[in-house]
């Protein structure tokens, strides 16, 4: 089912604060968030993007008006009044009121203060506040320019308003120079924002990723069912995530300066057109917003939908083989028929309602393009106005308006912002869980289970009780009993996989014990990679020799011949048959050689010579094994074998 809109709002607040805390915070103390130590980095956080914007703020008010002296200096008057005239109050002002002494205090403060907080924080954090400091900053420097760029606009329009040439060409020439400053800046603040998001999608895919991987989450997860598309999840809401934060971010500071500047703007041509303008907003935003709040439901249930059908494509993909065994291509045609109807269905909503959104909005931008003269064309007509501030009010008018309208014009993207902040918030909350249980206490190659139970995955009672057993080094065990018995669950009980209903185990470190499934894991890359795996890159690292002995060994020879070159990549899983697939996982452990092994039908897909060869090696190399079968022939690889009821019984007998 898809979710709601108010359950995107209820997980807002703590997805957006982990969001921001992974790129500008660091790891929280234990105690989580909520908790006093939890909340002195958000303090944190919260004082030093404070302390950003006063040092950005007064930076950029420095080098703007030291730019704009300059300029003067260069230019002098003359040449300044004619390129440049409405530079001239604004030089005034910034000596008179001394606001370059006042931005030099602030910046010096917010320096100080900046510094102070940034103290003990680790390199990459550091560097992530000097470029939210620097964007910051060439926001400010933006707005300056962009204002300059408007009061350029009404000079060129006040030159031909009085028919000179010189102020035409003069002022054209200044207007053209302010272009030309625009475009490093408008280059730098793009670049720079989405440098900012790559950095920010990098530290929260990284995040989230050690969190699923952490404690078998990833392996929980998929058995509850609890959380759809996990890994779209990672790979897809993250990055919308992000990059929407980031956009809206930014474009929310650079709304917020805009209004601060052309306010001012406004004010200096008419109070009365401030006052026009807020009723305006106001009344036109209320209307558009009642169209946005449908818009916005929809999108975030689309968001949903679409997950849902691109996880059904790719559980296709999954068990493309078994689907064509089973000739269930109608079927499979069926669901996914079913799941893109709902995505149709809700897209022609979404279409539907978007378009309300843009004819209301389009109807909206044309209306208010003629308040600004409306308003001022009493004041113009009879000469208190001139046609340059008719101009300069007229863009400044339609500037306040947009920072106004901000949270309704990008209303579309706040909602898919919700819709993956409340995925994202699911999956985190899921990862951060623990498994209730009793742990297992490491105690080197050996095995000490006492009146240990386990449960029925199905929440059915249990399908062991109270099992009393120990398993010394070189020692080996067959756990046997009929399907469903509880065989593979015990299994994931001794390897830590899902916590014991009772009883207490001890069991070998994790470096001490090795599992083989009855289907290997074959990894992502080289023939090499799938005899290291698990270990990471450059942990005990094996010479050639040693990976085609263990090869050998596990007798695949001919895998050898076929793929002489072990650096080679191809999708293995399609290429090895089972058998071969299980002796690949027997070569891993004689690479490997813990001192614990456990085997879950592993030998199924082998001959009965192979299965003897491979047991052999184990017995060889004096391993503890601990085997999952059914097959009679593996009685006489073992000591003792576990019979299991699966319903609560068991028995220990000799082989």
């Amino acid at each position: 089912m898809a979710p709601s809109l108010n359950a995107g709002f209820a997980h807002l607040p703590g997805a957006f604060r982990s969001l921001a805390a992974d790129v500008l915070l660091p790891p929280s103390p234990e105690g989580g968030p909520e908790g006093a130590s939890g909340r002195r980095p958000l303090l944190r956080g919260a004082a030093l993007l404070a302390a950003s914007a006063a040092l950005a703020l007064g930076a950029a008010v420095l080098l703007t008006g030291s730019a704009c002296q300059l300029l003067a200096a260069l230019l002098g008057p003359a040449r300044l009044d004619q390129a440049f005239p409405y530079l001239r109050e604004a030089l005034d002002r910034y000596d008179t009121q001394h606001q370059g002494t006042l931005a030099l205090a602030v910046a010096g403060v917010a320096l100080v203060a900046w510094l102070a907080l940034v103290r003990g924080l680790a390199a990459g954090l550091r560097r992530r506040w000097l470029a939210l400091t620097l964007l910051l900053a060439l926001l400010v420097l933006a707005t300056a320019v962009d204002v300059a760029f408007t009061e350029g606009n009404g000079a060129v329009m006040e030159a031909l308003n009085v028919r000179s040439a010189p102020r035409f060409w003069g002022t054209a020439a200044g207007l053209i120079g302010i272009y030309l400053v625009t475009l490093p800046v408008q280059f730098l603040n793009t670049y720079g924002q989405q440098r900012f998001s790559l950095a920010w999608r990098d530290r929260t895919t990284n995040v989230l990723s050690e969190a699923y991987l952490a404690n078998h989450a990833y392996l929980r997860l998929e058995a509850s069912g609890a959380i759809d598309n996990p890994d779209q999840r990672i790979a897809d809401d993250v990055e919308r995530a992000v990059v929407s934060s980031t956009s809206l971010f930014f474009g929310f500071c650079a709304s917020l300066l805009a209004l601060a500047a052309y306010v001012l703007v406004l004010f200096g041509i008419s109070s009365t057109l401030v006052l026009t303008l807020v009723i305006a907003t106001v009344a036109g935003n209320a209307v558009i917003l009642r169209l946005v709040r449908r818009l916005a439901s929809l999108t975030f249930r689309q968001q949903a939908l679409e997950a849902d059908f691109r996880f059904a494509l790719m559980h296709l993909r999954r068990h493309a083989e078994s689907i064509a065994f089973l000739r269930g291509e109608p079927w499979e045609r069926t669901g996914l028929g079913r799941r893109f109807g709902r995505v149709l269905v809700n897209l022609e909503r979404v279409i539907r309602w978007r378009a309300f959104v843009g004819q209301g909005s389009g109807l909206y931008g044309f209306l208010m393009q003629f308040v600004p003269y409306l308003v001022l064309s009493g004041a113009y007509f009879s000469g208190r106005v001139s046609l340059g501030q008719l101009t300069v009010g007229s863009i400044a008018f339609g500037q306040v308006q947009a920072a106004l309208s901000f949270l309704v014009d990008r209303a579309d993207d706040f909602s898919g912002l919700f819709a993956s902040l409340h995925r994202i918030g699911e999956l985190r909350d899921a990862t951060g869980a623990r498994p209730a249980g009793t742990p297992a206490t490491p105690v080197g190659p050996a095995l000490r289970l006492q009146r240990l139970s386990v449960a029925n995955p199905g929440g059915d009672g249990l399908l062991v009780r109270e099992l009393d057993l120990e398993l010394g080094a070189g020692e080996r065990l067959l756990i046997s009993g009929p399907s469903g018995c509880g065989k593979t669950s015990l299994l994931r009980v001794l390897c830590g996989l899902v916590p014991p209903a009772g009883g207490r185990m001890a069991a070998p470190s994790e470096t001490e014990w090795m599992v083989l499934p009855q289907k290997p894991y074959l990894a992502l890359g080289s023939l090499r990679d799938q005899l290291l795996y698990p270990l990471p890159p450059g942990a005990g690292a094996v010479g050639e020799e040693g990976l085609r002995r263990a090869l050998i060994q596990a007798r695949l020879e001919p895998l050898l011949g076929r793929y002489p070159d072990l650096e080679v990549e191809t999708d293995w899983e399609q290429v090895l048959s089972g058998g071969e697939q299980q002796r690949l996982g027997f070569a891993r452990l004689l690479l490997r050689r813990p001192a614990f092994v456990m085997l879950d039908e592993a030998t199924s897909a082998l001959d009965l010579a192979t299965e003897e060869h491979l047991y052999g090696l184990l017995r060889q190399a004096r391993m503890a094994v601990i085997s999952v079968g059914h097959r009679p022939s593996l009685t006489a690889f073992h000591d003792r074998v576990l019979r299991l009821d699966g319903k609560g019984g068991w028995r220990l007998e000799p082989c």
